[in-house]
């Protein structure tokens, strides 16, 4: 496995972390009767520092990816990055779905603004990694010496 596949595999990985992550916050600010915590908590602190650990090191890694395999495809990391992809179309959506059970006093612009821009950044990853997974055998052959 080359280092393309390896840092699929991390994108991946980081992905399902921050979809987890959001969905978990997102569960604990509508609380468990509908209400919401009962302290205080920094909404846009909790997402910026779930974003920045997981999120935005999910698509570096993905773009990393495409530029070390674009000119010769790999069907592993074009299918861990079509997955890793999927999972973040999902994951936001679902996010979305919560958002609306928030209560007002904890709700926050940025609980609809960080699905809105990963459910982008998921269809560009699913673009990319099918245009890896459908380049394999074309182009420069990846040899072993």
């Amino acid at each position: 496995m080359g280092l393309e596949s390896w840092l699929s595999i991390a994108s991946l990985g980081l992905a399902i972390m921050f979809v987890l992550l959001l969905l978990s916050f997102y569960n604990f600010l509508i609380g468990s009767e509908g209400k919401g915590p009962e302290r205080f908590v920094d909404v846009r602190g909790v997402v910026i520092k779930a974003l920045s650990i997981s999120g935005a090191p999910s698509i570096i890694l993905a773009g990393i990816s495409f530029g070390l395999s674009k000119n010769y495809g790999n069907r592993l990391s074009g299918m861990l990055l079509s997955f890793s992809g999927i999972v973040l179309i999902i994951g936001m959506v679902v996010s979305l779905s919560l958002s609306s059970n928030v209560n007002t006093e904890f709700f926050h612009p940025i609980l609809l603004i960080v699905p809105y821009t990963f459910i982008l950044g998921g269809i560009a990853i699913l673009i990319i990694g099918s245009i890896v997974y459908l380049k394999t055998n074309k182009g420069i052959k990846n040899r072993e010496i």
